[in-house]
């Protein structure tokens, strides 16, 4: 795991969690905005730190040693946590656990990936999908597309995808990214083992164009029914990081709103 903080002067503070396949650099256009007002803690989880030495396991482990971080680091509470996309996972871990404090919670397209009958084939595909893009990311680039399984996931526009992707650090292993597969397929049956607060402090983000993301509202509110959701239309997947400005703006009223 590989932690980077900026704006350490500032008392607020919000930790951001990335989506698979990336790393803290996903967040490169945000940090600047945010650190002049918070300070930003932006996290490489285990597999996606660039080194060879670890792999990702569950959100849950992530979600533990994020804590530990925390209390060793930052006093034992923050004000934010931010998860892109499968960071949610670990991001609503780390929001329950009992053993720090964390005062809100985005989970930014945490997209609802049961899909009944199918769920074996897709554990099984989408890994060995994300693997092989690996190895054909610079030919992407140059012909300014990304695979047409990932368009039909994150109904993303081609430019942006690819403008995140060239931020994927090395050494990703296809353990990890089945591991987080794994995690992804299962993110809603854990949620149904958390006990319902009805004052906690949630927003679910989300681009309008992305599919399952109604199923994946009602699912949350079924543990933070008073969770606010948050489309961005006409955007895909994790596309609100192409407009820093507005997704800066939005963090901000949603951690300075009391009544949020």
């Amino acid at each position: 795991m590989e932690i980077k903080e900026f704006g350490k002067e500032n008392r607020k503070k919000i930790m951001l969690i990335p989506g698979t396949m990336m790393c803290w650099k996903q967040f490169e256009p945000i940090i600047p905005l945010l650190q002049k007002d918070y300070h930003v803690i932006a996290v490489s989880t285990d597999g996606f730190d660039g080194s060879k030495e670890t792999t990702f396991t569950t959100a849950e482990e992530s979600a533990d040693q994020l804590a530990g971080y925390i209390n060793e680091h930052l006093g034992g509470s923050i004000q934010l946590v931010f998860g892109e996309s499968f960071g949610s996972a670990s991001a609503a871990a780390l929001f329950i656990n009992r053993k720090v404090r964390v005062e809100r919670l985005i989970m930014n397209g945490p997209q609802y990936m049961n899909f009944g009958i199918f769920n074996g084939f897709i554990t099984w595909m989408i890994p060995r999908s994300q693997y092989s893009f690996l190895g054909k990311m610079e030919r992407a680039q140059k012909k300014g597309r990304i695979p047409w399984m990932m368009k039909l996931f994150t109904r993303t526009d081609d430019k942006s995808m690819l403008s995140m992707f060239a931020k994927m650090p090395d050494n990703i292993s296809y353990t990890t990214l089945k591991n987080c597969m794994k995690d992804a397929g299962r993110l809603y049956k854990n949620l149904e083992n958390y006990t319902p607060d009805e004052n906690a402090k949630v927003s679910v983000w989300y681009g309008g164009k992305e599919p399952n993301m109604k199923k994946a509202v009602a699912a949350i509110r079924k543990v933070y029914p008073k969770a606010e959701d948050h489309p961005f239309p006409g955007i895909g997947h994790g596309e609100i990081l192409s407009f820093p400005e507005k997704m800066v703006r939005e963090i901000k009223k949603f951690v300075e709103d009391e009544n949020a």
